[in-house]
């Protein structure tokens, strides 16, 4: 048995590592252009719960505490703040681009770029910011559902 928690800690270990090497490939060409982007912790926060609730809905088994219930309880209670607060940040963003437009983000730029390199970047921030919100949102709501599972295949004695 403790083989099998060396193992998984190790596991774990590795996908905080792949999770931080995915954030930083994702975030890069944001923090080489921009001195001070409003959204980039946010934006951080997005992708890390994306990739680790994606990980926990899929590969719970393999994970440090499979079975424990109070690990399980503390998703299940935490998603829900996290959720709302995941919300109003896609909305906060949102809003930012309807009411200050692309222009906004031009005057927090470190380096004159072509109008296209501009428009381009631009996309970029707005698509991957969409992609991981609405990404991290669905696997915020999907992973209750999953330690629900859990929990009932504990109680009934069919694995995790």
């Amino acid at each position: 048995m403790e083989q099998q928690k060396k193992l998984s800690l190790t596991l774990e270990l590795i996908f905080w590592v792949v999770t931080a090497i995915i954030a930083l490939g994702v975030l890069r060409p944001i923090s080489v252009n921009f001195t001070d982007f409003p959204f980039f912790w946010h934006n951080i926060l997005i992708i890390v719960v994306f990739i680790t609730y994606t990980r926990y809905t899929f590969l719970w088994r393999h994970t440090l505490f499979p079975k424990s219930y109070a690990f399980r309880f503390l998703i299940l209670l935490g998603t829900i703040p996290l959720v709302f607060f995941m919300i109003q940040n896609m909305n906060v963003f949102q809003s930012y681009l309807d009411d200050y437009g692309y222009d906004a983000f031009m005057d927090l730029l470190e380096n004159p770029l072509s109008n296209d390199r501009k428009e381009g970047l631009l996309q970029y921030i707005r698509s991957e910011f969409v992609f991981f919100s609405i990404g991290a949102i669905s696997a915020a709501i999907v992973l209750p559902v999953r330690m629900i599972i859990s929990i009932w295949r504990t109680n009934n004695n069919k694995g995790v």
